[in-house]
């Protein structure tokens, strides 16, 4: 154990803790000052060690919001909610984010009951476009839940997509995917830029905090540009 650098024992501590079920899934884990002054280390072999649990997919990182464990599913199936410019950059793509829409509403029907709304109860809409290059890579349409997010209310999105500000300042323990395939009508052809009758795919997501919904998000793609990766651990 004499040989084995600091880092990793931070590392594998905190792996112990997760493998154990002393963290769960959404939990926040010590930040790195914690880090520092429990294991009489500095800040920098605490950053690797949170660093390379982020990697392997343990842990997932927020500016603002702190390093929690990473959310699964029953199977074991990391649930990353991925990085629309990340992902975007990470093709080798120029990216460009367009806000369309931003209004304080009250959503109706399915959306209001995803959201645990009330009638009458306002929430946040916010629509944009995600480009990749010059082609429309993702139409966004999202309600933020204003009752768990409210700091949403005074981000005015125009230069900071939806997407990015919520993974860098929301932590979230649960996701609910549905995933369907469908033709471009008239007015999504128009927001993606496609053909009438271009092929489709278009994600409908619920994030929680808890049993406590964060947003509903409905996302469209041309099918072409659209990829879908889990990990199993």
């Amino acid at each position: 154990m004499a040989d084995t650098p600091i880092y990793q024992l931070v590392k594998d501590a905190l792996r112990a803790k997760i493998e154990s079920g002393t963290l769960l899934a959404g939990d926040m884990v010590p930040g790195e000052e914690q880090l520092a002054a429990d294991f009489n280390c500095s800040r920098l072999t605490a950053h690797r060690a949170l660093r390379e649990l982020a990697d392997e997919g343990l842990v997932v990182r927020r500016r603002r919001a702190g390093t929690q464990v990473a959310p699964r599913d029953s199977g074991g199936v990391l649930i990353r909610i991925p990085s629309i410019r990340e992902e975007i950059e990470g093709r080798g793509f120029a990216y460009r984010y367009e806000l369309l829409s931003r209004r304080h509403a009250a959503p109706d029907g399915e959306i209001a009951r995803a959201l645990g709304a009330g009638k009458g109860e306002r929430h946040l809409n916010v629509v944009g476009r995600h480009w990749a290059g010059g082609r429309v890579f993702q139409h966004d349409t999202r309600w933020i839940n204003l009752e768990q997010v409210p700091a949403a209310l005074e981000v005015d999105f125009s230069t900071v997509s939806a997407n990015h500000w919520l993974l860098e300042n929301v932590p979230y323990t649960g996701v609910d995917h549905e995933i369907s395939a469908l033709a471009a009508d008239g007015t999504s052809a128009e927001a993606l830029e496609v053909a009438e009758g271009t092929a489709l795919l278009r994600i409908e997501r619920v994030s929680r905090l808890g049993d406590r919904p964060i947003t509903h998000a409905s996302m469209l793609h041309p099918g072409a540009l659209f990829s879908l990766k889990s990990e199993r651990r």
